[in-house]
């Protein structure tokens, strides 16, 4: 193993003793990751219908693209402590059970901002506030969310089950905007907030389904500071650890506020309405399939490769799409971004998971999911901000320039990345 850790994995019941899936789709064959990925499945798509319709729905209501960031950045106010906490409870009790209360907080969020849209009641700060519950909610699970991905699935399938779990999130992204323009076309943002909250029963029976074996932990009596202390300590020891956490925390800072500036760039910038804004979302999430899934039949030896590729060309094809005006070429663009981030950002998950001991999993995850989401939110306030001034395109061409610029530099300077 790099850095000297070692890789504490438990053996899930019901391991396949045959193959019968596609390699492609081999950790599939584990019971219970069926019905993990499955639930997810139904939980992104609806989330997903929330992102595009809430975007819209705020754009509509303030006609700035400063306010958008403002939204975005408010769901990152409880990121930081949420998530370092959340790191060491996963690490301390069962995973599941954190994800099935969560959901249910998120099932409510997403009842609460559809009965204020039906009732024409709904003003920005009633945004801004469930935004605020979201982003704690959302923090609380996700490093059990991921860390869970490693109790259902063996080492060998490590990899396969990290790329299926970040396919699910682009699958959606492809279903859940179609399904958002369709919705808000006919019965307005409110439908999607709905359907985003009744989804969540069929993802909690999965979850209850679930009969994965109990994993032994050593007991941590250590306060909470202590055990976060640790985590950050072996985190920056381990240099493969150190250069993936800054990787994703710059091409997420840079690069990833883009999603966050689409309903103002299809309304102002293309002319489309909230149907072409589910396309161009679409096509993003098409890419990210494409490129999630390529990645799951990656040989070991090649993954450093292809995540310092992702790294570099995501963004070169946001700088493209940043000079486009034509929506059928803004489409295709959004395609090769989305594969060149799913392809960064999977294997920079995974290998995380790979080198990470197994009894600072969650805390490993929590840090990622930290940089992942927290530093794309302040980017999107800083992007935000910028397009308010310079011009969305202007806004967008920048922080995807600043990322081109931080992908050679990890070429140059960072060249055992490509051998990890």
């Amino acid at each position: 193993m790099p850095d000297g850790s070692e890789l504490v994995l438990p053996v899930p019941e019901g391991a396949p003793s045959e193959r019968h899936w596609p390699l492609a789709l081999r950790a599939l064959e584990r019971r219970d990751f069926r019905l993990f990925w499955f639930g997810q499945a139904i939980a992104q798509t609806g989330n997903w219908m929330q992102i595009v319709a809430q975007g819209w729905l705020v754009y509509q209501l303030t006609d700035s693209p400063l306010m958008l960031g403002v939204v975005s950045v408010v769901g990152l106010l409880p990121v930081v402590p949420v998530s370092l906490l959340a790191g060491v409870i996963s690490d301390r009790f069962p995973r599941r059970n954190l994800i099935i209360a969560t959901d249910v907080v998120l099932m409510l969020q997403a009842l609460a901002l559809a009965w204020l849209t039906w009732q024409g009641t709904i003003q920005v700060w009633h945004v801004i506030a469930l935004s605020f519950v979201l982003g704690a909610s959302a923090s609380l699970q996700q490093p059990a969310r991921l860390a869970f991905v490693a109790d259902i699935v063996g080492e060998e399938d490590l990899t396969n089950a990290v790329a299926l779990n970040a396919s699910v999130y682009n699958v959606a992204r492809i279903v859940g905007p179609v399904i958002a323009g369709l919705l808000m076309g006919a019965v307005g943002a409110a439908g999607c907030f709905f359907v985003n909250g009744v989804a969540y029963v069929p993802v909690l029976v999965a979850l209850l389904a679930i009969k994965i074996r109990r994993r032994s932990r050593p007991v941590d009596d250590s306060k909470i500071g202590h055990s976060l202390m640790h985590g950050f300590r072996y985190m920056w020891n381990a240099r493969t650890m150190r250069s993936l956490m800054l990787l994703v925390a710059v091409s997420s800072f840079f690069a990833l506020p883009y999603v966050t500036l689409l309903p103002a760039f299809a309304n102002d910038v293309l002319g489309v309405g909230p149907q072409g804004l589910g396309w161009l979302t679409t096509m993003v999430g098409i890419g990210a399939v494409v490129g999630a899934l390529g990645v799951g039949n990656v040989p070991a030896s090649r993954r450093g490769w292809w995540l310092i590729t992702g790294n570099l060309i995501a963004p070169i094809f946001l700088v493209f799409f940043s000079m486009s005006h034509s929506f059928v070429l803004s489409l295709a663009l959004l395609v090769l971004v989305g594969a060149g981030n799913a392809v960064r950002n999977t294997l920079a998950n995974s290998l995380l998971q790979l080198n990470a001991d197994g009894d600072y999993q969650g805390r490993v995850m929590s840090v990622y999911n930290l940089l992942f989401n927290g530093m794309s939110r302040v980017g999107a306030l800083g992007i935000g901000g910028l397009a308010q001034f310079i011009g969305i395109p202007w806004a967008i061409g920048l922080g995807a320039m600043a990322c081109v610029i931080w992908g050679l530099f990890v070429i140059w300077r960072m060249p055992y990345v490509q051998r990890l």
